[in-house]
């Protein structure tokens, strides 16, 4: 062989860097609803770029959207026993279930729907490793995932259900734990109150500087501490704040909508408040 090993896999790994991801999302997701900072969600909401992940952990991704797939599957094939239905997609739409609030700016799409009889129960799928698996089984996801629970409370509390189903996959033995969670209006407060805080350019660093381990995992850790910069457009603007209608975005500075990338002189970058001492 005119390779050796350690060629294929320099060349798998450079072939994930090569692959650089798409502009950033512009919106509040579930998924990032939970997150510790609010500066990191108000990043999120704007479309700041985001560190781009290595290699290994593309891969961990890609394997958990995989591994989502065959999870459906399996909850497909107990669906007569059951005498539920689980809906991966929006029957109307064929797309995934989606829940919006102000005008777009929020924004959950979950992994389906379980139909039982008259209610409907939201659908999350998690792939986790033996130990997260073992903490999920033991102390419940409220305790052991404390994100995700976020997570299933925001689409409850966007799409009115009153329960969601949390199916986890263990990665390394391929087995499977279950919990329904309930709605709990007093968590949604809290996270509406964060939302609240970052459509209102409230939003606070959690840290006061970069070493802090909150951060050193934090896709938006290069532009919070000016190691990297976002596209000079309306949303990025510190005179921005996000309006109640098509995602559009209303300029402090000139009193007006816009909508479009930002060219004018008045242009300055938005930056999340300093952590008050």
């Amino acid at each position: 062989m005119s390779v050796t090993a350690p060629e294929i896999l320099e060349a798998i790994d450079q072939s994930y860097r090569d692959e650089t991801e798409s502009r950033a999302r512009k919106y509040i997701g579930a998924s990032v609803i939970g997150h510790r900072c609010d500066a990191a969600i108000a990043y999120n909401l704007r479309g700041f770029p985001n560190v781009e992940p290595d290699p290994q952990l593309k891969r961990i991704f890609a394997l958990g959207h995989r591994l989502e797939a065959i999870v459906m599957a399996d909850l497909k094939r107990a669906e007569a026993s059951l005498g539920v239905r689980f809906l991966p997609v929006d029957p109307v739409t064929s797309k995934p279930f989606e829940y919006l609030a102000h005008g777009g700016h929020i924004r959950a799409h979950t992994d389906g729907q379980v139909v039982a009889g008259d209610e409907v129960l939201v659908l999350e799928i998690k792939s986790m490793n033996q130990h997260a698996f073992d903490r999920f089984r033991k102390y419940g996801v409220r305790v052991s995932h404390r994100h995700y629970y976020d997570q299933v409370t925001m689409y409850m509390g966007l799409s009115g259900c009153t329960r969601s189903l949390l199916v986890g996959y263990n990665k390394n033995r391929s087995v499977y734990h279950a919990e329904t969670v309930a709605f709990d209006p007093f968590e949604w407060s809290f996270l509406h109150d964060r939302i609240h805080r970052v459509i209102n350019n409230e939003a606070e660093m959690i840290a006061t500087d970069k070493s802090d381990w909150r951060c050193k995992g934090c896709f938006k850790r290069g532009v919070c501490w000016g190691e990297a910069e976002p596209h000079p457009e309306c949303s990025a603007c510190q005179y921005a704040k996000p309006l109640d209608s098509n995602r559009d975005w209303w300029c402090t500075h000139r009193n007006r909508r816009v909508s479009e990338d930002c060219h004018c002189s008045d242009y300055r970058q938005y930056r999340a408040k300093a952590r008050s001492l």
